[in-house]
């Protein structure tokens, strides 16, 4: 591992991320996530069944630990995918593509949470998602 943090480019939430079988650098995100709402009686807590963060990074260098948290507002942390080593390569001005997800996420109640996408336990970028 390295000291070189990359640039988060993009970070998108959605249910699903297919890869192209004949060519792998083509990816289709499957419906993009902002919102969720609980269909259960009572409807909190929740487990939704799976959420794909599609991240862009550049400035890459080495290899490092990924990971993606859900955080409640106020910086408490709700869950954490399993972290997994990447090697993001040597080229500083590549663009490199990662697809992480995370299975069974709980939420505890309604309201706002942030998806984070950490890198060497540090999070660079997060995204707001409203759950109803």
């Amino acid at each position: 591992m390295n000291g070189i943090v990359p640039i988060v480019r993009h970070l998108i939430l959605c249910e699903d991320i297919r890869v192209d079988p004949t060519n792998p650098q083509q990816v289709s995100l499957v419906n993009l996530v902002s919102r969720i709402q609980s269909t259960s009686n009572p409807p909190y807590p929740m487990s939704y069944p799976q959420l794909c963060v599609f991240v862009q990074l550049t400035g890459c260098r080495g290899t490092g630990r990924v990971a993606i948290r859900i955080t409640q507002p106020d910086g408490t942390r709700v869950s954490s995918s399993a972290e997994r080593t990447v090697n993001l390569g040597t080229d500083p001005l590549a663009v490199v593509d990662l697809r992480l997800r995370m299975r069974a996420c709980p939420f505890p109640a309604a309201g706002l949470y942030f998806i984070q996408f950490c890198y060497n336990g540090v999070s660079l970028a997060e995204e707001p998602l409203l759950a109803e």
